[in-house]
């Protein structure tokens, strides 16, 4: 296995983790929630298919392109 790990929005400077946790704070379903309220997905958009991993099923680090 890789020992890399996709972790975060390189963009804005948050981790995938505080996402998820802000996501459930504020009861966000939806990656087209965070990107309303400028958390990331909205510099490169390198993180988006991470961040919609994240939204689906709650992981927070990635093996780089597992993204399905």
């Amino acid at each position: 296995m890789n020992n890399k790990t996709v972790v975060m929005c390189v963009c804005h400077r948050i981790t995938f983790e505080e996402l998820h946790e802000y996501a459930e704070k504020y009861n966000l379903t939806d990656v087209q929630e965070l990107i309303e309220r400028n958390m990331c997905c909205c510099g490169c958009g390198m993180c988006y298919p991470y961040v919609c991993k994240m939204m689906r099923n709650g992981e927070t680090a990635f093996a780089p392109g597992d993204v399905y």
